[in-house]
């Protein structure tokens, strides 16, 4: 069985690669290789961070959507003396560690309660700590309390998208598939799985119109002729 399917992974790897980069062939090639792989059950669980990651299942999907966006761009380098999954699951794990580490950046703050606690009965170096700490914290809520109104004036632009450039940026011929939907969806954090889902789109064709389109000049100008 699994032979059988490294056998059509193979395949489909030296088809694409038989393509040429950004053809329209290659990329149909890539989203069925990208299909084949979430359907065959083969993808790396990483069960043993499940119940350590508060955030593993968006950890996980954030992971897997940039494994494939890595496998579609360096198709190149797969290495036949390899099975296919294996080639995968490495990037993956990398990918996967990449993002937790990301996380955990994120969210390795100490709460003041816990500060305060550690406090009592402490010496004045302790507490000349603690003050800054706690400014650090405050102006950490501070910058949060900021990031969180841009996040709202930048929806409100994206969802106004007041010369349609984000609405008519789209897969192929479907309108519906837009980079207006997508970046809305990024923005209220959704999942690459739930937005596939919704959009009827693969997670690495929806996540390639996504990181090739807000790299592009015409967008970054429109997004600061409008927010700036």
């Amino acid at each position: 069985m699994d032979d059988d399917l490294d056998l059509q992974l193979r395949q489909l790897v030296y088809a694409a690669q038989n393509h040429p980069q950004k053809s329209a062939e290659r990329r149909k090639i890539l989203n069925k290789l990208i299909a084949k792989i979430q359907s065959s059950g083969k993808l790396k669980k990483f069960v043993e961070w499940r119940q350590k990651l508060t955030h593993f299942p968006d950890i996980y999907s954030e992971a897997e959507a940039n494994t494939y966006l890595e496998i579609c761009k360096d198709i190149e380098d797969y290495r036949p003396e390899h099975p296919v999954m294996a080639w995968v699951n490495q990037i993956f794990t990398w990918r996967f560690h990449d993002v937790r580490r990301q996380y955990r950046r994120r969210t390795q703050t100490l709460s003041l309660d816990e500060l305060d606690s550690r406090n009592s009965g402490s010496d004045k170096p302790v507490s000349k700590e603690l003050s800054r700490v706690q400014n650090e914290i405050k102006d950490k809520l501070i910058s949060e309390t900021e990031d969180e109104l841009e996040i709202s004036t930048t929806k409100s632009f994206v969802n106004n998208d007041p010369e349609g450039l984000l609405q008519n940026t789209y897969i192929g011929e479907d309108t519906n598939a837009n980079l207006q939907k997508v970046i809305l969806m990024r923005l209220d954090h959704e999942k690459w799985e739930d937005i596939s889902q919704k959009l009827g789109h693969p997670i690495s064709r929806l996540s390639e119109l996504y990181q090739r389109n807000i790299k592009k000049r015409k967008i970054i100008d429109y997004f600061r002729k409008y927010l700036q």
